[in-house]
């Protein structure tokens, strides 16, 4: 997946933001650790040389966006008593977590967000954070199957016009959840979604959202549907997916 392909088809350092209110910690279990910060707060020359290669031909918005996951990453798993030296990506550009916890790292113009979890509680977990500004209406047929636009007259009308870029993020996350276990590509098409509970979150939005996943060998054996979560506010779409592990 991925917005940036899409849209080409159509047409104080390491410090996080501590004064600024979370996106994701109303979605996340109090089991989760979480960071967020602006990624124009990163400092890529502070990044260890392994990381650093990955990123040496990057244009700078690449390389603060990265440096910011990188230094969320290293903090989050020293309060897991999991600290590294170094995170660089595989092959798949996934990042080499540790392998007792499970993580994701999303990130926009705006806004990075790292989650870490146990392995022994959850199987995955998926964030993604997007402005929340409307989808160019040329890329909605590729993000939404025919039944999640047919379905869009259920939406509140305020937040109808959010209803692309919220699937989008929604399939973002279901698909980080599961894909660094299994391996298998999806393509928006291949995740229908049924959204529910909308409710006002002072002046933004609450919602659940349920993935229909139509590839059954790119999830968990007996879980092809999964339940998430998404939340407008602070300007951002956020969405969580959280797999809690069977021995939790």
């Amino acid at each position: 997946m991925g917005l940036a392909r899409l849209i080409a088809a159509a047409s104080n350092a390491g410090m996080d933001h501590a004064d600024a209110p979370s996106l994701f910690r109303p979605l996340l279990p109090d089991s989760v650790w979480l960071a967020e910060m602006p990624p124009d707060r990163a400092d890529p020359t502070a990044l260890p040389l392994d990381e650093l290669r990955q990123i040496e031909r990057a244009v700078p918005k690449r390389r603060l966006e990265f440096a910011a996951g990188r230094q969320l990453a290293r903090r989050l798993l020293i309060e897991a008593g999991q600290g590294i030296d170094a995170m660089p990506s595989d092959a798949d550009r996934v990042p080499r977590w540790p392998d007792a916890v499970v993580g994701s790292i999303t990130h926009c113009r705006s806004l990075c967000a790292v989650a870490v979890a146990p392995r022994s509680m959850f199987l995955g977990i998926g964030l993604d954070a997007e402005p929340a500004e409307s989808m160019n209406p040329d890329l909605l047929p590729q993000v939404l199957r025919e039944p999640e636009f047919a379905r869009l007259r259920e939406w509140p009308q305020r937040w109808r016009d959010l209803a692309g870029i919220l699937t989008f993020s929604a399939k973002e996350a279901l698909y980080k959840s599961i894909y660094p276990v299994h391996r298998v590509f999806l393509d928006f098409q291949d995740v229908e979604l049924l959204w529910s509970g909308f409710e006002p979150d002072g002046g933004g939005l609450l919602a659940t959202f349920e993935g229909h996943v139509r590839v059954p060998q790119a999830t968990f054996p007996g879980m092809t549907r999964i339940v998430g979560r998404a939340r407008v506010a602070h300007g951002h779409v956020g969405t969580v997916v959280v797999l809690p592990s069977a021995r939790a």
